[in-house]
């Protein structure tokens, strides 16, 4: 059965700063009750200023499960009132679509736009800052709950409400929490990077080498 769920939320970036440095960031989010236009470089309007780590044709698009936000509840729990959706900094906040469920290379409709699941969201020293805590970007990795980003391969309007239905799977795809369970494993094992992550079916040219 294809896996389908809907935009609940949409988020664009605004620029702000972030850090002892006062480093300029798109991840603090508003929400946005509009219909927007989702280009192959990303939505109109959201602000992308560091685009090794969100933006551009492989990070068009960020989801993250409104789900997991309870698994960062229950791990820190002196941050509940700060763990609502948009404050990780998604584009896309949606329920019944989770990271072990979506795999590298998924094919989805949203609204009038066709996208590609490329890669999961690597999480950066910003989360940490943004919560005020040192272990946020770890729990989303060693947990593998770190939502994904989709390329565009069909530009169009998207917009709260719409629905998020796959159309395809490649064959012998992994799921996006499968991903970081090899990156891990890597990393603990030393292996090289292209021993791990140059099979994987659709994945982001970044992350085949990362």
């Amino acid at each position: 059965m294809a896996l389908s769920s809907r935009i609940d939320q949409l988020y664009l970036g605004q620029l702000k700063e972030i850090g002892p440095s006062n480093t300029p960031t798109g991840i603090f989010k508003l929400p946005c009750e509009q219909p927007v236009l989702l280009t192959q470089e990303g939505l109109e309007g959201d602000i992308q200023v560091d685009r090794r780590v969100h933006g551009g044709p492989e990070k068009a698009l960020y989801q993250f499960p409104a789900e997991n936000y309870a698994v960062l509840q229950q791990a820190l729990a002196h941050l509940n009132e700060d763990f609502i959706p948009g404050s990780i900094g998604e584009n896309i906040s949606s329920q019944t679509l989770l990271d072990n469920q979506v795999h590298i290379g998924d094919t989805f409709s949203i609204g009038e736009a066709l996208v590609q699941v490329s890669q999961p969201r690597r999480p950066c020293w910003k989360v940490n800052h943004k919560y005020g805590n040192g272990h946020i970007a770890v729990l989303l990795m060693s947990q593998g709950i770190s939502g994904w980003y989709y390329r565009v391969l069909e530009p169009g309007i998207i917009q709260v409400g719409d629905a998020i239905t796959q159309h395809d799977r490649l064959d012998q795809s992994i799921s996006v929490a499968e991903v970081w369970q090899r990156f891990l494993e890597r990393l603990q094992k030393r292996l090289p990077v292209e021993a791990v992550n140059r099979n994987i079916p659709g994945l982001s040219h970044e992350w085949q080498f990362e």
